[in-house]
C-alpha cells in the first residue's frame, strides 16, 4: 500500500494535536538552572531594581538541591558536570537582587572538590559512552 506524503503529514498533525490538546507545551522542555539564572539577572526595563522575569528568580530561590547545588544529579545524588556553572550562575543571580542569602551560603558549602569533580566527569564520560552505544 502506497501512502502519500500529505496523508502522512495529516496523520502526524492529528497525533500532535491529540498529544498536546490539554498540556502546557512549556512543560515539555526541562528547565536548565544555568539558563534560568541568566534570565534572572535581566532587569525589568521599567523598574530596574526588579528582575524582568520574576518567575525565574522564584525558580532559583525554590529549586536548590539538598546538596546545595542547582541542576541535575546522578541517581546517587552526586552533582553532574553541569552543576558547577549552574550553581555559580544561580548564586550570582541571587546576589544581583540581594536575595537568597541562605541559598548562597548553602551553595558556597557545596563540595566541588577535585575528587567530587572527577567523579562527576567519570559519570559524564560513562553516560556519553552509553549514549554512543545506543
Amino acid at each position: 500500500m502506497k501512502t502519500s506524503f500529505s496523508s502522512v503529514e495529516s496523520l502526524v498533525y492529528e497525533i500532535k494535536k491529540e498529544m498536546f490538546l490539554n498540556q502546557d507545551i512549556h512543560h515539555l522542555v526541562s528547565a536548565s538552572a544555568y539558563d534560568t539564572a541568566w534570565l534572572t539577572m535581566i532587569p525589568d526595563p521599567t523598574q530596574v531594581d526588579k528582575p524582568k522575569f520574576e518567575s525565574c528568580l522564584n525558580w532559583v530561590l525554590n529549586n536548590q538541591n539538598a546538596g546545595g547545588f542547582w541542576g541535575e544529579s546522578y541517581a546517587e545524588g552526586l552533582p553532574t558536570i553541569d552543576t558547577l556553572p549552574a550553581t555559580l550562575a544561580c548564586m550570582v543571580a541571587l546576589k544581583t537582587w540581594n536575595l537568597g542569602e541562605e541559598n548562597i551560603a548553602r551553595g558556597k558549602r557545596c563540595d566541588f572538590s577535585p575528587d567530587k569533580t572527577c567523579m562527576a566527569l567519570e559519570g559524564f564520560n560513562s553516560s556519553r559512552e552509553n549514549w554512543l552505544l545506543e
